[in-house]
């Protein structure tokens, strides 16, 4: 009876419970899928370029033709360029014009789109026109910006202006507009101040839109200021691409491209980083 007794004592630490899940502590090791998921995306950025620039290379060798570069003719021709004095001084022009019509492009539409927002019926009444304004070959209006502004600086920052205000302020409209109103009443009803309910409601409700509107915008302004240095221009990236067309430099027109689609993909790619890391804390956009 006491060897038995001992035996069915004993059985229950045979076979001892698993332990507990322990939650991790925070700034201890992130989560080996989140680090797996981060490190895929970081070779895909490595890998890409790569493949593509093999691809480059291996189509222009069996073409063998001398309207198409290879990649290294066309880093001879942007490495020949940016040894210019104008080149460079065209580049930094083409930067800043960039970013000073971002930052309006981006204040404007931002404010525009989060005033209409806030009302749904200002919301219904500006949406179809917004949208009409939106899908209109921008190319055909240069003529009248050319006859309001001249020519200078500061038809094309309008130019490029007029690219990225309009998805700007449609998807910050979006954004405010889907926005949950109960926490809105809540804060209402609690009587809080406006910089509490902008820090603690709005922002981070419409952080992630506000991103997405960002990177966007970016890629149109980009394309609206080279468009317009193309068209009239003594200055900038783009007249210096139609001066290399006329001269039918292709290595340097390559080059130039090159150069222009790394201007474009870096603000772009870290916009997309922030897009993604505001997504994953506050939600959606």
């Amino acid at each position: 009876m006491a060897s038995t007794a001992r035996t069915t004592n004993a059985a229950p630490e045979a076979n001892p419970a698993p332990p507990a899940p322990t939650t991790p502590k925070a700034g201890s090791t992130p989560h080996p899928t989140r680090r797996s998921a981060a490190m895929k995306s970081g070779a895909l950025l490595l890998i890409v370029p790569a493949v593509l620039f093999v691809a480059w290379a291996a189509l222009a060798a069996m073409v063998d033709s001398l309207v198409f570069p290879g990649p290294l003719d066309a880093v001879t021709g942007l490495l020949s360029d940016l040894g210019s004095e104008t080149f460079r001084t065209s580049a930094l022009s083409t930067v800043r014009l960039l970013l000073i019509s971002w930052a309006l492009a981006a204040a404007i539409g931002g404010l525009l789109g989060f005033a209409l927002g806030l009302s749904p019926f200002w919301a219904k009444v500006f949406q179809t026109p917004l949208f009409a304004f939106y899908s209109i070959p921008k190319v055909t209006l240069y003529p009248i910006f050319l006859l309001l502004l001249g020519v200078g600086e500061a038809g094309r920052i309008a130019f490029a202006f007029f690219h990225g205000v309009f998805p700007m302020a449609l998807l910050v409209m979006g954004a405010t507009a889907s926005l949950d109103t109960k926490y809105l009443k809540l804060a209402d009803a609690l009587c809080l101040p406006w910089h509490v309910r902008l820090r603690s409601i709005l922002l981070p409700a419409l952080l992630p839109s506000v991103v997405t509107a960002l990177r966007i915008a970016f890629g149109l302004t980009l394309l609206g200021l080279v468009l317009g240095e193309m068209f009239n221009s003594d200055i900038g990236l783009g007249r210096e691409l139609i001066d290399n067309v006329s001269q039918v430099s292709v290595d340097r027109i390559a080059g130039q491209v090159l150069f222009i689609a790394g201007i474009a993909l870096g603000p772009s790619l870290l916009l997309r980083w922030l897009e993604r890391r505001t997504t994953s804390r506050y939600g959606t956009p």
